[in-house]
């Protein structure tokens, strides 16, 4: 009987199955419904820039100069596709592969490192935590610098820490790891130089030389590809389209890690407390492990921190996940190797309550799995087939080469689709739209910073039938007509309104203040509008607390006003001013020019806010709305308004709380 006891406490084939358990479950979460499974915008980026007819081409237009990567996942895809195909599930395959084989990675460092609990309690977070699974499911670098960067350090481990044991193989392996994260990603680049240098601290002087070889190894295979790094390097990048990080970027980061979830927090908060009571007597000797770990994701998160402030946007949450695993073992690395009827419940109960987040509150096979490209189309298609016996006008903003993509695989017919970008700007756009003579008008898009485009369709089409909403991606029915139904409701939920006309004084916004400014409307009898010269540079403003207009973050502020330019083209500006205390955090506006295309014509003029495009502190931020005639010219302005509409939970929902 106490010997059955023992086995029980402690048996080694409990961890064979436990981590069986771990990665079983990882490999399901990552291949679930893995036919469906569709490609992102830098997939189809990279697919499309494999389809060269010289190894030569491919390095110069597919990486050199229109990528941000080293080549090495670029050259892989290149061949991989000529081999089996474009298909999402031959492209994915070895990307979900790497994702799964970097959790038996994780266990084999944790183990490596500290003990076999160490090692399981690390698996099982990189096993069912959204961020692993979903840059697991992503062609890209990702996955597979994750595996590379542990693969790397576990020989390395052995080289420093072991240096008798298995001395060629450990080398080797080294080498060729990390030579494979040089070519991987930059920041993996990083890595091998952040690991490389840490060797020398801990190394025994008599192994120093076989080590030094086999880092001058690693730079002379690197040495081809510096030509494409300096290149890239001059290059300004991500930094484009990125946002530089804030002081609140590693508290959003966790969070994220942990699915903004309470019980998540609460779970792993319990179990890092847990590793203070159930902690290791040989801390000592792992203590330079852990210093390690943590100085590894430190280093590499405060270089891509302050390289992104000062000189170009580079960090987010994907580069991060290199170094992601260091995180997670030195967060449990206290534990001692403790008994299977601690372990099995801890792994259990944890994983348990990650897949029901995952699945529910993260909603990620919702978001991953429904492409706003293949989405638009397929809603395209069926209301083409619903309304065939009405003549319709569709205007998408897909990339071209995405289209034609769908177009093959599914048989969609994109005949009579418009382009948003052949339309030039807001006025060619609203000539297009006054146009049409169609009953219905489709607008969709993906990845479109200025949703103003659908006030503009709303002005010959008021009725909005059909609202469809996913992870990056937007699509509207609109109808000229009102539906028969008597219930009907617009789908695009106001939540606020504030209408200043001028003829009465609006909450919200300030009195004007010089009564001559009011003045007979243009073509109008009755109504007043407000009149500016070179006399008269600002409206009166509208003040609000944006948490008493606003129902969430997902919400979006609209500001439209009617403007008149009775002589020559002017070009004053609405503004948007989100304000902390006396200083405004964001400043937006949106020129006149842009949608009064003539005198002579009272058209609206609109300006769009995505919240979550800001980074702001909803309850202590003021709203400022104004005009700003900065030119001092002569226009006339009426039907002042602000709305704000629910807007789409979801258009960042994969990486932000939902």
């Amino acid at each position: 009987m106490k010997e059955g006891k023992r086995k029980w406490i402690k048996n080694p084939g409990t961890d064979r199955i436990l981590l069986a358990l771990i990665v079983v479950t990882g490999a399901v979460l990552r291949l679930w419904d893995y036919r469906d499974l569709p490609f992102s915008f830098d997939e189809f980026s990279a697919l499309f820039r494999t389809r060269f007819d010289h190894f030569t081409d491919l390095i110069e237009h597919g990486v050199k100069t229109s990528d941000t990567h080293p080549p090495g996942i670029q050259v892989f895809l290149y061949f991989w596709v000529k081999i089996f195909g474009e298909s999402e599930m031959v492209v994915k395959f070895p990307f979900v592969i790497f994702g799964v084989l970097a959790i038996i990675m994780t266990f084999k460092v944790g183990k490596l490192w500290f003990n076999s609990t160490v090692g399981l309690f690390a698996a099982a977070f990189l096993s069912v935590l959204q961020y692993p699974v979903t840059y697991s499911q992503f062609a890209r670098p990702y996955a597979s610098g994750l595996f590379f960067s542990l693969l790397m350090v576990w020989f390395w481990t052995y080289i420093v820490f072991n240096p008798e044991k298995k001395k060629l193989r450990n080398h080797l392996g080294y080498i060729i790891s990390a030579s494979l994260c040089t070519y991987n990603h930059h920041f993996t680049l990083f890595l091998s130089a952040l690991v490389g240098i840490s060797g020398f601290f801990f190394l025994k002087r008599k192994y120093l030389k076989p080590y030094l070889l086999s880092c001058c190894m690693i730079i002379l295979l690197y040495i081809p590809n510096l030509p494409i790094f300096y290149y890239q390097l001059q290059r300004s990048g991500v930094g484009e389209w990125l946002n530089k990080p804030d002081s609140g970027f590693m508290i959003d980061y966790l969070s994220y890690i942990l699915h903004f979830s309470p019980v998540i927090y609460q779970l792993t908060t319990i179990i890092i407390i847990l590793s203070f009571v159930l902690f290791t007597r040989d801390f000592q000797r792992s203590h330079k492990f852990r210093i390690l770990a943590f100085s590894w994701f430190a280093v590499t998160y405060l270089t891509g921190y302050y390289y992104s402030v000062y000189v170009n946007a580079v960090l987010q949450y994907s580069v991060l996940i290199f170094v992601f695993p260091f995180l997670v073992i030195f967060a449990l690395s206290i534990y001692r190797e403790v008994a299977d009827y601690i372990k099995l419940p801890i792994v259990i109960i944890f994983m348990t309550a990650a897949i029901f987040t995952l699945v529910t509150g993260r909603r990620h096979y919702q978001l991953q799995y429904n492409s706003p490209y293949k989405e638009i189309l397929k809603q395209v298609d069926s209301i083409r087939m619903a309304y065939r016996d009405k003549r319709i006008t569709t205007v998408l903003n897909l990339p071209l080469k995405i289209r034609e993509y769908y177009d093959r695989k599914y048989g969609f017919d994109s005949n009579g689709i418009v382009s948003l970008d052949s339309l030039a700007g807001f006025n060619d756009f609203r000539r297009f739209v006054y146009d049409q003579q169609t009953e219905m008008f489709l607008l969709g898009w993906s990845n479109i910073p200025h949703t103003e485009y659908k006030l503009i369709v709303e002005e010959m089409y008021p009725y909005l039938l059909e609202k469809k909403e996913w992870f990056t991606g937007e699509f509207y029915v609109y109808s000229r007509k009102r539906p028969i139904d008597p219930d009907y409701i617009f789908p695009d939920s106001i939540f606020y309104t504030s209408l200043n006309t001028f003829d009465t004084l609006t909450t919200g916004w300030e009195e004007v203040a010089l009564l001559y400014q009011l003045t007979p409307g243009v073509n109008y009898k009755e109504d007043k509008i407000l009149g500016f010269n070179k006399d008269f540079e600002y409206s009166p403003k509208f003040r609000a607390k944006l948490l008493n207009m606003i129902k969430s973050y997902d919400n979006e502020l609209i500001i439209s006003v009617d403007a008149y330019i009775p002589l020559k083209m002017a070009n004053p500006v609405i503004v948007c001013e989100f304000r902390t205390g006396n200083k405004a955090q964001y400043w937006l506006s949106a020129n006149i020019s842009d949608f009064v295309d003539a005198p002579l014509k009272r058209l609206p003029v609109y300006l769009s806010v995505r919240l979550a495009d800001l980074n702001i502190n909803i309850p202590e931020t003021e709203v400022w709305i104004y005009f700003w005639n900065k030119d001092l010219s002569e226009i006339y302005l009426d039907d002042f308004k602000v709305e704000v509409r629910e807007g789409n939970s979801m258009y960042y929902g994969l990486y932000r709380k939902l």
